[in-house]
């Protein structure tokens, strides 16, 4: 036994003990004390320190204590360890930490004994941090010492301190390469516990695997991809692991299919996700070198072409060796091909980008994908120049005139138990029964759907597509070509009169580009026309010459439009059926091929509308900031026309309230002196002041009633007559100028309807303060004036004789006929025409009211201008700032279709040829 092992044990007394000594050790020990003590010079320390372990291992701990309290030798350090023992066991924690804190010793063995015993001891006393730093402190000294990681593992999970367990069996699994760590530290990735490490923290730890044992380092690969996946540094763990697996060693007779499967996904969620070209650049070319590394030939297929499809876009990224040899692999490979569902996933996340950066596919390329998609029929174009007769050639066949010239840019014929048509806009499927309609929707440039029955369609079991009559210029046959490679045959129809001029003879060679794929077969149409059956035998030999120059191999069907359909059907069925297949129903590779192919169309669409959508967004800002100009000019000049009109109304009212009072101020005195007719001898004048008063007011009343309202009510109309007139004219200028602005806008976007309920409020108003007349009684001869106090007093006085009667009739004649009446004209004046001035002040209100719409929805539509320029300017600065956020999308999915395009040649179907 170890010294070591006696003291951690307390089995140090042992030493003291023979094999065939029977005695007690207490004894033995005993004896050797009294031995001891006899040498001259002696050294109980031993004993005492064996002593101690008897009455520890008795649980006598105090007496142990006192022992161990007198060791001196070389057995202190131990001695004060079994001290701190002896109080833990008594319960006495604190005294226990004292001293197991107070032993200093370079032994590595008691230290690591006071570290787990003071690790015990804080974890009893619930001081966890301290015991974190004692097993940390214990794993530091001898991470080898029986017991201490498996400890430090229990506390750690016991805890639920996962970022600890995870770095205590990471450094475990590197220092001691041993499968259960790597089994533990897997079983830690699969809950999630490695969350707060970075990918990088593992790369020593994988490579240890790797060397360790290729199982697990597959297992906790695979575990440490899953973990890290949609987390904010997966990019990080793709470097990781691309960097592991450009450092080792890849046989693929390790079978290696699943890291080859998590490179595949990976790939897929990247070129998928939101991630930029600048992202992937420095993490894509490893990534596809490690999964092609990893994938064996029966499954090569889709990363060959990923990695050819990359290294096309993206030149020099990948090593040179790699591509060459993924070249060779390509033209070998077969197996997994791109099929419908992914074609159609890949188009909808296409269209699902777009429509997120406000790029509207429309309706009519959704409608087109379906039908490709889910029609199992051949669909078969009819193409042929302006005039060839195609659209008679169609109503002929399909025994219904149904056809006209049309300019859409598709029409699907197919055969159905009734006639329907159905017009495919950008804005979705509308159905038109009315002839004229039809009309209208075949010439609208949308696609048309015929359904109509046809014997030919039924017995042929595919689909017609009329398109078109090809002219103009090259830009316009493109657009048309464009459409051809998504039938599966092209029949072409000639005029027989016109013997294939070199006009149509380029555009059948332009058409080559288009339907290289394709089979393509001509139809000469109008043999009717012909003189005799020689010359139509020369003229049929004469096309196919000229068609075998530009289509070899290609067949002429020579037909009449107007002869019996049932005469010539059954010899075209056989032709369309046997140069065309068409009772072979398309697979799913053939849809694939078709939908890849307009998803080749869309993204160069969408690459020209960004352009577009640049421009669009200057001359937005442009054409806005002109109207924005405009309309504010506008509503200053509004403002201005406001108040002119305010003035001029307001004047004009004025005048005629001028005019009225100035009548009044001459009419209404001389209707008071007119009242001296009243006075005569026989008046009774002590009472003749009140008679007078009271005549004086009702001839006022009936002057105003009588003479002055009818004349005021008259003009008054006549004012509002002009009035409405002038403001007529106005709205006839704020029309114009709506219309004006509309233009600009190229929409019906400005209104601006004046109030002109004012105007029938004037007039009601008008018409209520000209049909009364009645005013407050005036006291006219009851003033305290001094000539009608005198007259007054006189006849009271001198009324009663008659004698001074005719005296105080010449007065009060001669009062009345010469009095101004000034005062009381004013005051009758005032009383009359409060109303009108009320009137007056409201007038310039009421043209506000007259105005406030146009004012308002002006200031509103040049509130809208305004936000759209600042909206168009910040997303134009956003596009000039952040170019990437556009093109790097598309660059990715153009990427994603060469990788698909590879794949279709590759397995055999067709696919298109592109240019870029």
């Amino acid at each position: 036994m170890t010294q070591e092992k006696w003291m951690i044990e307390k089995t140090y007394y042992e030493t003291f003990l023979t094999e065939s000594e029977k005695e007690h050790p207490v004894n033995v020990l005993g004896n050797a004390y009294f031995e001891e003590q006899k040498n001259e010079i002696y050294d109980l320390s031993h004993i005492r320190y064996a002593q101690g372990e008897i009455y520890f291992h008795c649980k006598d701990y105090e007496t142990a204590i006192f022992k161990w309290e007198n060791i001196n030798n070389e057995l202190e350090p131990w001695a004060k360890k079994n001290i701190a023992d002896a109080y833990y066991e008594l319960g006495l924690l604190s005294s226990a930490e004292d001293v197991y804190t107070s032993i200093q010793a370079d032994d590595k063995i008691l230290n690591m004994e006071v570290a787990l015993q003071l690790f015990s001891l804080y974890i009893e006393r619930n001081k966890l941090e301290l015991a974190y730093g004692e097993i940390e402190k214990a794993i530091s000294i001898d991470p080898d010492y029986p017991n201490v990681t498996s400890l430090a593992k229990s506390f750690y999970e016991e805890h639920e301190d996962w970022d600890k367990a995870v770095e205590l069996a990471v450094n475990e699994a590197i220092r001691t390469e041993s499968l259960q760590w790597l089994s533990t530290l897997n079983s830690y990735i699969d809950r999630e516990y490695t969350g707060n490490f970075t990918p990088g923290y593992f790369y020593s730890l994988l490579i240890s695997a790797y060397r360790v044992d290729r199982n697990h380092f597959k297992g906790i690969t695979s575990s440490l991809w899953n973990s890290h996946q949609y987390r904010e540094n997966y990019l990080d763990w793709i470097r990781t692991i691309n960097d592991i697996f450009l450092n080792i060693e890849v046989e693929l007779y390790d079978a290696w299919q699943e890291i080859s499967t998590l490179y595949k996904n990976t790939y897929y969620e990247l070129m998928e996700g939101p991630f930029l070209v600048k992202d992937l650049q420095n993490v894509m070319p490893n990534l596809l070198v490690n999964w092609f590394k990893t994938t064996n030939a029966p499954n090569a297929l889709p990363v060959t072409a990923a990695v050819l499809a990359w290294s096309d876009l993206f030149p020099s990224t990948i090593d040179t060796e790699i591509v060459h040899e993924a070249k060779e692999l390509l033209a070998q490979a077969r197996g997994e091909e791109v099929n419908l569902e992914e074609s159609l996933q890949f188009f909808n996340q296409i269209i699902k980008w777009a429509e997120s950066n406000r790029l509207e596919v429309g309706y009519k390329l959704k409608w087109l994908i379906e039908q490709i998609a889910h029609s199992k029929e051949k669909h078969l174009v009819i193409a042929g120049t302006v005039g060839s007769g195609k659209s008679s050639f169609i109503n002929s066949v399909l025994e219904e005139n149904v056809l006209e010239s049309t300019t859409s840019t598709l029409s699907f014929l197919q055969h159905d138990d009734h006639i329907e048509m159905n017009e495919i806009f950008e804005g979705g499927k509308r159905t038109w029964n009315d002839r004229s309609e039809q009309h209208e929707a075949m010439t609208s440039g949308a696609y048309v759907e015929w359904r109509l029955p046809s014997n030919l369609l039924n017995k042929l079991g595919c689909r017609f597509i009329d398109t078109p009559g090809l002219s103009g210029s090259s830009l316009r046959l493109k657009e048309t070509f464009e459409y051809f490679p998504l039938a599966d045959g092209v029949l072409y129809v000639i005029d027989a009169n016109t013997s294939l001029p070199d006009h149509e003879a380029e555009i059948l060679a332009e058409m080559r580009d288009y339907v290289s794929d394709l089979p393509v077969h001509f139809l000469l149409n109008k043999m009717d026309e012909v003189d005799n059956e020689y010359d139509a035998e020369s003229i049929l030999k004469d096309i196919q010459e000229k068609i075998d120059i530009i289509y070899p191999g290609a067949k002429v069907f020579p037909y009449s439009s107007v002869k019996a359909v049932s005469l010539q059907q059954d010899d075209l069925a056989r032709f369309i059926e046997s140069e065309y297949k068409v009772n072979e129903r398309k697979g799913e590779g053939e849809r694939s091929a078709q939908i890849l192919y307009v998803v080749r169309q869309t993204l160069t669409k969408l690459l020209n509308k960004r352009v577009a959508m640049e421009k669009g967004l200057k001359n937005s800002i442009e054409k806005n900031e002109d109207i924005l100009n405009r309309l504010t000019g506008f509503m200053n000049s509004l403002g201005d026309l406001e108040k002119d009109k305010a003035r001029v109304i307001s004047k004009s009212y004025r005048e005629v309230v001028a005019q009225m009072k100035a009548e009044m101020a001459e009419e209404v005195p001389n209707r008071l002196r007119e009242c001296s007719s009243l006075i005569g001898e026989e008046s009774d004048f002590r009472q003749v002041h009140i008679e007078l008063n009271e005549k004086m007011n009702e001839k006022i009343q009936d002057y105003l009633r009588s003479d002055l309202l009818p004349k005021m009510n008259e003009l008054l109309l006549d004012w509002v007559t002009s009035t409405n007139g002038e403001l007529t004219e106005t709205q006839t200028y704020l029309d114009e100028m709506c219309a004006t602005f509309n233009d600009l806008f190229e929409e019906d976007r400005l209104s601006l309807p004046c109030d002109f309920k004012v105007v029938e409020d004037w007039q009601r108003d008008i018409s209520r303060m000209t049909g009364r007349s009645q005013i407050e009684k005036e006291n006219i001869m009851m003033r305290l004036k001094p000539a009608q106090f005198l007259l007054k007093s006189a006849g009271k006085l001198l009324g009663v004789l008659p004698q001074n009667k005719s005296l105080l009739s010449n007065q009060y004649k001669k009062y009345l006929e010469h009095e101004s009446f000034e005062d009381v004209t004013q005051s009758i004046t005032n009383k009359f025409f409060l109303q009108f001035e009320m009137f007056e002040r409201a007038l310039e209100q009421d043209v506000l009211i007259l105005f406030k719409e146009p004012r308002g929805n002006l200031a509103e539509t040049v509130n809208e201008v305004q936000a759209e320029i600042e909206t168009s300017q910040e997303s134009l600065a956003e596009m000039k700032s952040n170019p990437e956020a556009y093109y790097d999308p598309l660059t990715l999915f153009e990427v994603r279709l060469l990788q698909y395009e590879f794949m279709k040649k590759a397995g055999g179907s067709n696919a298109f040829s592109y240019s870029r």
